[in-house]
């Protein structure tokens, strides 16, 4: 990333199905593509070859940059390929009940917002979406999501997740910000523990 993302704004589409692993989304196939860019025509693939209305959105090209899922999306196996897909796709955002752990931190790393609401708000924004294509508008910031309707209705993120989407910073940018913290730590340990050193 290299700039801070406070807001995605967008058309929706709505994927009402649990346990949407990151095969589904990216098949393994495909794997050997290491160019990130162009991996968007691959994003549930097996789904669009076989129809799948999930997977409609896709099959007709659309703008969509907001996703509406279930429980535990992108569980299974630790594919960062699927969140590439996603992105390189135009999605934006995901909102969802849960999410499996390693996608939602290989989203963070790649500007993906994954952003978890309760099961009872889950149900109020998919009943305030008119069909794919309704327009949410999401304030990372605040942690908001306002429905077409008007309704916010509050998200929850990591706090460290919801600090590198704001900054913009990957890993190393933020393991940077300690340089003083760990120059002092390393002072420190070569005079304690001296046998610890490299000798050229």
């Amino acid at each position: 990333m290299s700039q801070g993302i406070t807001r995605v704004k967008g058309p929706v589409a709505s994927l009402q199905r649990a346990d949407i692993d990151t095969d589904a989304i990216f098949p393994a196939r495909y794997l050997k593509t290491t160019v990130r860019q162009g991996m968007g025509r691959y994003l549930f693939a097996d789904w669009v070859a076989a129809n799948n209305p999930d997977a409609s959105f896709v099959s007709a090209g659309s703008a969509t940059r907001i996703l509406i899922a279930g429980r535990n999306f992108g569980c299974g196996s630790s594919r960062e390929h699927a969140v590439w897909a996603l992105t390189d796709y135009g999605i934006q955002a995901v909102v969802a009940l849960s999410f499996g752990d390693i996608f939602r931190n290989n989203a963070v790393k790649n500007g993906l917002v994954t952003a978890t609401v309760s099961l009872i708000d889950h149900l109020v924004l998919t009943q305030q979406i008119n069909g794919d294509g309704s327009v949410l508008d999401m304030d990372i910031t605040n942690c908001e999501v306002v429905t077409p309707h008007g309704l916010k209705i509050k998200f929850e993120m990591a706090r460290g997740h919801l600090a590198q989407l704001l900054s913009g910073e990957d890993d190393i940018t933020r393991t940077l910000r300690y340089a003083d913290a760990l120059a002092a730590h390393e002072a420190v340990v070569a005079i304690k523990t001296p046998w610890l050193q490299r000798i050229d």
